[in-house]
């Protein structure tokens, strides 16, 4: 008998599959140069364990106003930190009241493999009654959907709080 060795890199195809499945067979020759019969196919499956996850993490330009009107611009990076491709990517974004109405938040690109990122963008126009509250605070979280169309655990909330500086005054 012989052992034979082989060794083969885990493609993010296989990662997003969930198994590689390999097949082998062996052949040769006798002592007198006639080829014996080829074995039955013999066939590994090895599994690899989807760990999808995604984070967020959302920041405000400016973190200050002062008036209504004034526009909130927001970005949120999303990114993959599993180990399979998640799909449908999306960010929902909650303001606390007073505030609204809600975001709607574009993302560039809604497909990330494993490591990869995309910034996500929304923009809000300030309110009297933001102003008159003191503050914007508002929080988002990222879903999407992994390999199997399983939906992916949402990413933990990442929040933001806009200052509104009220400048009461009389004349």
């Amino acid at each position: 008998t012989t052992t034979c060795t082989a060794t083969y890199t885990v493609t993010q195809a296989d990662a997003d599959n969930g198994s590689i499945v390999n097949s082998a067979v062996a052949d040769g020759t006798d002592p007198t140069g006639t080829p014996v019969p080829t074995t039955p196919p013999s066939t590994a499956t090895v599994t690899v364990t989807p760990a999808p996850a995604l984070t967020l993490v959302k920041t405000a330009d400016p973190t200050t106003v002062t008036a209504a009107g004034d526009t909130v611009a927001y970005s949120f990076v999303v990114t993959n930190t599993g180990n399979v491709t998640i799909t449908d990517v999306a960010v929902t974004d909650t303001l606390t009241a007073p505030a609204g109405p809600e975001l709607v938040v574009t993302c560039p690109v809604t497909t990330l493999a494993p490591a990869a990122a995309t910034t996500c963008t929304a923009s809000y126009t300030v309110t009297q009654a933001d102003v008159d509250n003191g503050s914007i605070v508002n929080s988002a979280v990222a879903d999407g959907t992994d390999p199997t169309g399983t939906p992916v655990p949402t990413s933990d909330p990442s929040t933001a709080t806009v200052t509104a500086t009220p400048a009461p005054g009389l004349s």
